[in-house]
């Protein structure tokens, strides 16, 4: 009985995450394909930089990693 009604609890938990996993990425950031937007950013020595100036020959990659405790 008791394992039955866990089951039943994780299913209604599992069902609201998905749903409102949906709702979150539509609304998170820009579409995959999108040009990135403008950012500007002072860098280590000061000097202002933009996405621009940081692009090369073959362009840049650019890596955003969000950490556990934000």
């Amino acid at each position: 009985m008791i394992a039955r009604r866990l089951w039943l609890a994780g299913s209604m938990l599992a069902v609201a995450g998905a749903a409102w996993a949906a709702s979150f990425v539509d609304s998170w950031g820009p579409a995959v394909g999108t040009n990135a937007p403008v950012i500007e950013a002072e860098d280590q020595d000061g000097t202002v930089r933009d996405l621009a100036s940081l692009c090369g020959e073959r362009g840049v990659l650019l890596v955003l990693s969000r950490s556990a405790d934000w």
